[in-house]
């Protein structure tokens, strides 16, 4: 008999009961029916009940009927009434999907720059713990994933350039036509210029070939880690390496972990629950230059001071990729501009989606709001209307010794209120951002961040079965 396995709606994360999900307390061979009701989803934070059965949910695809093959949909590259797509991360995919369920017929190109494999990036920082190579990440292949979809891939292919006014992309195997262009061109690691001879060498860990590149790295013996920044992905990383035996220096100029996401009390217990682990938190400091010694580095802090260390990984945060849209010249600010209504850029034919693209200001970086901008794309495409909608930011982190839940307010706000102590126990604690008494953001510890849902459908006004916590993508 084989063992049940229940998938999560929203990002597709599965779970098995014969494995169970340790991380989360949950000893394999854990039934389903018996987890317990405020379990999450370790990869986006939705609750059990946002999951189905895989039985359930390959039943409900083939319910939906067997789709036609669309006209062109292999071999033909592009064309003047195709939608092309650029990037195969998240954002480029999911726009492929939801095109393709609204229109069975439109010819789709998704041009990429690696292979195009599908994997989930929020499970880079905690791959390590699980003892998960780049190779176990892969749910499906490019190819695979194309010819599920009948559009055509155009894998290991780099755009240089795009000329708007003829509709054609410049690339390194050729010219290629569009009717539509979609940018999901993602995001890339913050760079700052450092000194010494192995600057070179310091990761920026955003993919999967840059994951595989540090496990490489890493499978040779423990090391010794220095991380330069500690942010979210920073403090995630931190204690994913020390899972699997590494030490780990954990640099930030900032005073404390997590930087604007969390107020200072949240903070404090983060780092009482890294610090027992090894983590070496210094604050106020970070990486003036990366020098070879032997067969190790010398890493020099900006006061001055100097540590030996065996791998260097930035982690300073992400900056949206505009170079190719700036040089074609749509308008562009940190991200791409696009109008919420259909996520189109300054040029009515080429839309912008995920790390990329900017709203109103705000970028977004996380798995939920990218698939509801990927939707809104899909219906313009088609004729239709399905407006993208600007929602507080939830964010679960992903920290097994102190479970944490963040949301924290809007930038609109974040100057007309303050935080709020409202429970504190031990470990565990809540705070409530209040503007004019309102609650307008949230940062929750221990069993507290249990009642995030509820929270964030306060501050939201909607149901929480109308909502879905994000979860960032790196």
């Amino acid at each position: 008999m084989t063992t049940p396995r229940w998938i999560c709606k929203t990002c597709g994360w599965i779970y098995d009961e014969t494995t169970g999900d340790p991380d989360s307390g949950l000893a394999p061979g854990t039934r389903f029916e018996d987890i317990p009701e405020d379990w999450s989803c370790p990869l986006c934070g939705v609750t059990k009940a946002d999951f189905i059965t895989l039985e359930e949910y390959a039943a409900q695809r083939a319910a939906s009927g067997p789709k036609p093959r669309p006209r062109r949909a292999r071999g033909q590259v592009g064309g003047e009434d195709a939608v092309v797509i650029i990037g195969s991360g998240i954002a480029g995919w999911t726009v492929a999907e939801r095109l393709r369920e609204r229109d069975p017929d439109r010819p789709i190109t998704l041009i990429t720059a690696d292979d195009g494999c599908i994997y989930p990036k929020p499970a880079l920082s905690m791959a390590i713990r699980q003892g998960r190579s780049a190779d176990d990440l892969v749910e499906q292949s490019g190819p695979n994933k194309a010819e599920a979809l009948g559009i055509t891939l155009q894998a290991n292919t780099r755009v240089m350039g795009i000329k708007p006014a003829d509709r054609r992309l410049l690339t390194a195997k050729g010219n290629v036509k569009y009717g539509q262009l979609v940018l999901a061109l993602g995001a890339n690691q913050r760079r700052r210029a450092f000194e010494g001879d192995a600057a070179d060498d310091i990761l920026r860990v955003n993919d999967l070939v840059s994951y595989r590149r540090m496990r490489e790295k890493l499978n040779l013996r423990p090391m010794h880690v220095t991380l330069i920044g500690a942010g979210l992905i920073g403090v995630e990383f931190a204690e994913d390496l020390h899972a699997g035996g590494h030490q780990v220096t954990l640099l930030d100029l900032g005073d404390q972990l997590l930087g604007r996401l969390a107020p200072q009390p949240i903070a404090s217990r983060l780092l009482a629950a890294l610090q027992p682990q090894g983590v070496d938190f210094r604050p106020g400091v970070s990486l003036a230059s990366l020098d070879r010694e032997g067969d190790r580095y010398r890493a020099t802090l900006t006061h001055g001071g100097t540590l030996e260390t065996d791998l260097v990984i930035s982690a300073m945060g992400l900056v949206p990729n505009i170079e190719l849209a700036k040089k074609a010249g749509l308008a562009v600010n940190r991200g791409i501009l696009a109008d919420p209504a259909d996520m189109r850029s300054s040029d009515p034919h080429v839309f912008a989606v995920g790390d990329c693209a900017e709203v109103d200001g705000r970028s977004y970086f996380y798995i939920e709001p990218i698939k509801r901008q990927a939707e809104a794309i899909a219906a313009a495409l088609c004729g239709q209307s399905a407006p993208f909608e600007h929602r507080p930011t939830a964010i679960r982190v992903k920290t097994t010794s102190l479970a944490l839940s963040l949301c924290p307010p809007d930038l609109s706000v974040a100057d007309l209120g303050g935080w709020h102590l409202s429970t504190k126990q031990g470990g565990s604690c809540r705070m409530d951002f209040l503007v004019h008494g309102k609650l307008a953001g949230y940062a929750l510890s221990g069993v507290e961040a249990a009642h995030a849902m509820d929270l964030y459908e306060e501050i939201c006004g909607k149901k929480a079965t109308e909502l879905t916590p994000y979860k960032p993508l790196s």
